[in-house]
């Protein structure tokens, strides 16, 4: 049985400039210990906006205000699974920082010091 998705992701940016940057937990089962952005899938009838809200906080503790879409993309696993993504450039508007389980290390950086790192991922910069 094939599986589909719809998931968003968030490019948080704070006051200073810096981009938010994880680490995925080694319990994930999609690309565990490699860097992410916070989101997740959406619920049934769940704007993209308030999917990508509802996720940050959830996984960060932070409260964000989604702006305009920054990118798509298509991610298949297995020939059975497919998840479309939606990635929104956002503004940090405030909480605290929480990780949940999901990831295991939290990252401010610069677009400069994310291009610098070579084991962070091509697609986040």
């Amino acid at each position: 049985m094939n599986t589909f998705g719809v998931a968003t992701k968030a490019i948080v940016i704070n006051d200073k400039g810096q981009y938010l940057i994880l680490k995925k937990s080694d319990k994930e089962d999609i690309n565990p210990e490699t860097y992410d952005l916070p989101g997740g899938r959406i619920s049934f009838g769940e704007k993209l906006e308030d999917a990508v809200k509802r996720e940050v906080k959830e996984e960060t503790g932070l409260d964000i205000e989604p702006g305009q879409v920054f990118n798509a993309w298509t991610f298949t696993k297995d020939d059975n699974f497919q998840l479309v993504g939606v990635d929104f450039i956002c503004k940090l508007i405030g909480g605290e920082l929480k990780l949940s389980e999901e990831h295991s290390e939290v990252y401010w950086m610069t677009l400069s010091e994310v291009e610098s790192k070579s084991e962070i991922p091509g697609w986040l910069s």
